[in-house]
């Protein structure tokens, strides 16, 4: 039988728990100092923004500041269609519905953006047929674009004014213009009223 020599303890044993499980035994170590200041100032910090912006209103909270950024959003977004739309007219989506140029532009972004809902030709598929002589949304080349730029709540339209510049959306409008009363062969059946041809 021979005795067992005990080592000398460690600088590091002092970190060792006195209890264990089946002679495995618990080291205790300590967090780096970084990390404990980092959470003693995280509650710091978090009694401070109680303070300041729950308690005393000394500020406004996120949800508040975000109410307020899409509030003025939605003023300028108002402002800018009613400048958008004061800068268009019947006479003017008459003039460029009639333009080679602007329809094969308008084309080129129908074909992009809006074939999928009404088809390349326009007689519609998800979205209503637009070479016939009826209208969904209004009665006129305005309400026509409109619908383009504004889109049409409670639909598949999306508002083509916020994601494509001022003359692509007339000329987008003004190709839809240009195929009405086209009546293109196994279009959609009529949805809307019908209305008077352009004049």
């Amino acid at each position: 039988m021979s005795d067992r020599t005990t080592e000398p303890a460690k600088p590091e044993d002092r970190h060792l728990l006195s209890h264990d499980y089946d002679g495995i035994r618990e080291y205790d170590n300590p967090l780096p100092a970084w990390w404990i200041a980092a959470f003693y100032a995280t509650i710091l910090f978090a009694g401070f923004y109680l303070i300041v912006v729950q308690v005393a209103r000394l500020t406004h909270t996120p949800a508040e500041k975000y109410r307020s950024a899409l509030a003025a959003y939605k003023l300028q977004r108002a402002d800018r269609e009613a400048a958008e739309l004061a800068n268009v007219s019947e006479e003017i989506l008459a003039k460029s519905a009639a333009d080679a140029n602007v329809l094969d532009h308008g084309r080129s972004i129908f074909e992009i953006r809006c074939a999928t809902c009404h088809a390349p030709d326009g007689h519609g598929l998800i979205g209503p047929n637009l070479t016939d002589d009826y209208q969904l949304h209004g009665t006129t080349r305005l309400d026509i674009f409109k619908t383009v730029h504004g889109g049409a709540p409670g639909t598949a339209m999306p508002a083509w004014g916020e994601q494509l510049a001022s003359d692509d959306v007339v000329a987008v409008a003004a190709y839809a213009i240009s195929l009405r009363n086209t009546n293109v062969p196994g279009g959609k059946a009529p949805q809307g009223a019908k209305v008077d041809r352009f004049r």
